[in-house]
């Protein structure tokens, strides 16, 4: 609870005077009796009036507007029962105006109430979601446009029916990878929610045991990942496991080292699939694999075709391309 010191010391009053007098934030107290006995210069700011005025005076005198309002009931909340509570709302007195409140009882009775305009914070918020709205818009835009391109041009007799269908399926593995950032705001996306995603057209849960501590990854980082993901999952469908019914994939990761030596450790392990053998030459996927998390994410990166099912395992330094979310 927040306590007013009450000692008659002078030096007190003093100090108390002048922390009260320094922030920023509107600051009043009220007794037992419902009665101001602080206001500070930033409430005297906020509310146009002098502390002069309601020093002394009933609270629902000075604010009947606040009468029956979830303003009131929190207030009396802190006075009776000794709850606290902190809350955002429009001000009753400047309506253009938007305010975080916090009620909190006063040791000896009494409730303190700080308020924070927060307008231009809530301006600033909706301004960044109209811009990341705006992104994401033009992003799918993009994706579209190379889509139809793509449809134009891998076509006629020279070109496999396989390279169109595949990379359509890496378009859409860049869609749902945007729509991930986009879920956190462009500022990066956690590895599980790319995890689950990626296993989302595979059967998910029932193919799928995901595990591993929150890690978040910068935006660049997310795309690479949800790519290389990707190939492995598309791979395991055509070739590994996810291409028999009993086939299963178990992706795992850790962090492993301290400070500057932390790294991520992931591994993608297939297993009731057909046996498994080295293929006779890369393919684009496993470059795609092996070189973009390597470059991106500046892992060490290793396929091991195991005969019961592929081992893929990444191990990539947290710093500035991979931070803990």
């Amino acid at each position: 609870m927040a306590k007013l010191p009450t000692s008659t010391d002078p030096g007190n009053e003093a100090r108390l005077e002048a922390v009260l007098e320094s922030v920023s934030e509107g600051f009043y107290a009220l007794d037992t009796d419902w009665r101001y006995v602080v206001f500070n210069r930033a409430a005297e700011v906020y509310f146009g009036v002098s502390r002069k005025v309601v020093l002394g005076q009933v609270i629902w005198d000075i604010f009947p507007q606040g009468v029956g309002t979830p303003f009131e009931s929190y207030c009396r909340a802190a006075m009776t029962d000794g709850v606290s509570t902190t809350f955002e709302t429009s001000s009753r007195l400047r309506p253009d105006r938007v305010v975080e409140l916090k009620i909190v009882p006063l040791r000896g009775g009494g409730v303190a109430v700080m308020l924070t305009d927060i307008s231009e914070r809530k301006q600033a918020d909706a301004r960044q979601r109209l811009l990341v709205n705006e992104l994401n818009h033009r992003v799918k835009n993009a994706l579209a446009t190379v889509q139809a391109i793509a449809a134009q041009s891998l076509r006629g007799p020279d070109v496999p029916a396989e390279a169109l269908s595949r990379f359509m399926a890496r378009l859409m593995a860049l869609a749902r990878a945007n729509d991930v950032l986009v879920a956190e705001n462009w500022t990066g996306a956690s590895l599980m929610a790319i995890a689950v995603e990626v296993s989302h057209p595979h059967g998910a849960g029932e193919r799928f045991s995901i595990a591993g501590p929150p890690v978040h990854l910068a935006p660049q980082s997310a795309t690479a990942m949800a790519l290389g993901l990707h190939e492995l999952a598309t791979n395991a469908a055509k070739y590994g496991a996810l291409s028999t019914p009993e086939g299963r994939v178990a992706l795992n990761w850790a962090l492993e080292g301290e400070g500057e030596a932390r790294r991520l450790r992931l591994t993608w392990r297939e297993s009731g699939g057909p046996p498994v053998k080295p293929p006779g030459a890369t393919g684009f996927g496993a470059r795609l694999i092996q070189r973009g998390l390597a470059g991106e994410l500046r892992a060490e990166t290793k396929l091991d075709y195991a005969a019961d099912g592929l081992v893929f395992t990444l191990v990539a330094p947290l710093g500035d391309l991979l931070s803990e979310g």
